[in-house]
Parts: structure tokens; sequence; C-alpha cells
């Protein structure tokens, strides 16, 4: 975002200048968002292995807490069940407050500390601004399971065209049949209830029926969400991040600057917690097959080149195809880091990144996908991770347990075949 952005409008700068934040100013984000960060503690709360979404049996209890709580009558509702618990962990895991470690059979969302009691140093307005720059720069649908849109950035570019497209003076849901079945998709529910709670919108309500959790009847927009939205419109800020290959540091775009003029309760932002590069000692890794695996150590600081190299060769595999590792950054998004030759959107590729760049904590799994063609998926799962005591200093495998698949069965036949 190189270009010089349009200034506040006169009447934007009126809005930013009067508004005031506190729990339930805007809208009620901080209230809600406290609530759910004290209801996860010291000790963490439950979450699913695989989606690392909130267990099934918080969300009631996280649904009581909260400023707009949901009569869900499903037999069996899920987190979507229910979009403000569903927006509040979308914002929870973008910010960087929250990491997730397994807990014995189970899996725990837990709260990073030193980020926690940075937040706990910041005014209202520093802790509402520090939540929109993580909607505005990280809130990924993929961080609740759905994939985000080709051309959308962040859900917060979603919020933006809904506002432009629907959001004259009022959107009345009830009125349009299909209206409610399209909002589900777009902007999405959750993100209805992100903008309510950032006081972007209004919402109005019917009363709710067996099939509907969340009867929506009215949709308005409130001055500050156009001031805000205007403010983004005028400059086509959202259309500059997606051009923008350093949209990933939060805070460094100048919509932040041109607002900090007027809002002056807002000087700092939340910390973010950087990944740590492990450089010393090895990891122990199980890696599985089939109904082979095998555990290996694995030095920090060797590639994620010599650690595909180390694997195929302990399953008897070739090395002659491409490769890429898939796991899940610091915010629950999914990531990979491809084969030099691989078509790739990282900044590494496996020949320069070394396996202690990975976000890597006991008991976390991620996969070794082997061959685009026949798309063998090694499964990794951290057994122990590097201490003073390690004395591996190259890729050594332990143990063997299984016999390795046959990596080209049908060869044989495919000769036959031709005879």
């Amino acid at each position: 975002m190189t270009d010089k952005l349009t200034p506040c409008t006169p009447e934007q700068i009126e809005i930013l200048k009067k508004q005031q934040f506190s729990a339930t100013e805007p809208g009620t984000l901080l209230k809600d968002f406290n609530s759910l960060l004290e209801f996860i503690g010291k000790t963490g709360i439950a979450v699913s292995e695989k989606t690392q979404l909130f267990a099934l049996n918080t969300l009631a209890d996280i649904n009581r807490r909260l400023t707009h709580p949901l009569d869900v009558k499903l037999k069996r509702p899920v987190q979507k069940s229910f979009p403000y618990i569903n927006g509040l962990y979308l914002l929870l895991r973008s910010s960087g407050l929250s990491y997730v470690v397994p807990d014995g059979k189970k899996t725990k969302l837990m709260l990073y500390e030193d980020v926690l009691a940075d937040w706990n140093k910041l005014t209202p307005a520093e802790c509402y601004f520090s939540l929109l720059q993580a909607f505005y720069y990280r809130a990924d649908a993929a961080m609740l399971g759905e994939r985000q849109g080709f051309l959308s950035p962040t859900c917060f570019y979603d919020c933006l065209l809904f506002f432009q497209k629907y959001l004259g003076d009022r959107l009345d849901v009830k009125s349009h049949r299909d209206t409610m079945y399209r909002l589900r998709f777009s902007p999405g529910l959750h993100n209805l209830a992100l903008m309510e709670l950032f006081g972007f919108i209004d919402i109005e309500c019917a009363v709710a029926d067996e099939n509907e959790t969340w009867p929506l009847s009215v949709i308005k927009p409130t001055d500050w969400g156009r001031a805000i939205f205007g403010y983004f419109v005028q400059n086509n800020l959202v259309m500059s991040f997606l051009e923008d290959d350093e949209h990933d540091q939060a805070g460094s775009g100048t919509w932040e600057n041109e607002f900090k003029k007027y809002i002056p309760a807002w000087e700092k932002s939340l910390i973010q917690v950087e990944r740590k590069i492990t450089e010393e000692g090895a990891y122990i890794f199980n890696v599985s097959l089939g109904k082979a695996s095998c555990k290996i150590a694995v030095p920090a600081n060797i590639s994620l080149d010599e650690l595909a190299y180390g694997i195929l060769a302990a399953f008897d595999f070739d090395d002659d195809h491409l490769y890429e590792f898939i796991y899940k950054n610091e915010y629950g998004i999914e990531e990979s880091i491809s084969h030099p030759y691989a078509d790739r959107t990282h900044e590494y590729c496996t020949a320069d990144c070394p396996v202690g760049y990975l976000p890597l904590y006991k008991g976390m799994t991620f996969i070794f996908h082997f061959d685009f063609g026949d798309d063998w998926e090694f499964k990794i799962q951290v057994e122990a991770m590097p201490s003073a005591e390690s004395n591996y200093s190259e890729l050594t495998v332990i143990e063997k347990r299984g016999t390795p698949p046959e990596q080209y069965t049908d060869w044989e036949d495919e000769y036959e075949d031709d005879d």
C-alpha cells in the first residue's frame, strides 16, 4: 500500500472523534471477547483434535456468557450453530492470543500468558482496534474449517463487499425468502455476528423456532459502520491489501495512522507472538504410512529436504517426485512448504527451510505429501521436542515397525497387460 491515502472526510472525522470505547461501545465486542478469555482461563478448554474448534460440550456454557445468547433447539448443535461463538473464535485465533496443544488423549486451546498480559494493559480503544487489525489482516475462514473465497484475502473483505452491496439504509431479511440462505454464505453468519459485535450494524431478530437458531429480521448499518467501511471503500484499501506482499505485518498499513489522528486513546496494539526458530537439538518424530511406522531423530537445523529424503529412505521409497509438508500455523491456518520445483506461495521452499522453522509442539501432527500423482501422505507426529540431552547430529532412524506398502504395486500388471 504505497499510494497516498485519501484522508477521512469531515463526517468520518466527526464520528471517529465522538466515538467512545468501552466493554459495550461501539458494540459489545470487548465484553463478549473478555468473557470468552475468562472462560478459557489459565487451564484452557477442550477443542477438537482435527478441526481445533471448541468441543461440543463447551458451547452451551460459552453461549450463556454472551450478550446475545441464542436459543438453539437443535439436538446436536455444533460451533457453527452459534454465529457469535463462531465469530469470537475466529477473532481469538487471528488475534494471536491462543494456541492449541495436546493434553493426554485430548486437545486443548490455551492462552499465551505473555500476550494475555499485554492485552490486559491495553486501553479499551487499543483492545478494540487490535481485534479490528486481526480481523482485517489475518481472520481466515480456514480457521473455522471453511474455505476462504478465491478473491477474499480475509473475512473482513467479505464484510466490506456485503456492506457495499446490501446495506443502503436497511436489509429486510424476512421480506425476501432466499435472503437468509444467501447470508449463510455471503458474508457468512459468523461475519454478520462480528459486524454487530464491532458495532458496524444493528440486527433485529424475530422469534426463534425449532428450525432457525438465529432468526434475522432486519439489518441496519450504524453511523460507526458507515464511517469505517466508507473509509476503506473510498481508499480501495482491501484491494491494495490483496496486492501487497507484506500485508501480514499487522499495523504497518497507513489506515491505522489515519484513524489514530482522531482517536488519541489508541497508541499501541497487541503484541504478536513471533515464530521461534529452533536451531539446536533434535526432535523425535513418529512417522506412519498405512500399517508401517518408524521413529526418527531429526536435528532442528537440517532442511525439510533432508527430512524428506530420510523419511523416503526409511520406507524404501525413491525420491524422484515432488513433495510438500502440510501443517497448521500459529493461527490455525493450514500452510505448506513445497519442493523447490513445485508451484508454491510460501516464502520458503523445502531446500532452504530448516525443520526448526515449523511451529512444532509435542503431540502435533503434520503431513509429508509425496508424489503429487499417487499422493502418498505420511503422518508425522512430534513425540519429543529438542532438549539439552539430544545427542543426534544427523537424521537417525531409531526404530521401525511393520512393512511399508509397495510404492509401485501395479507396474508389473501394466507390463503384463501390454504383452
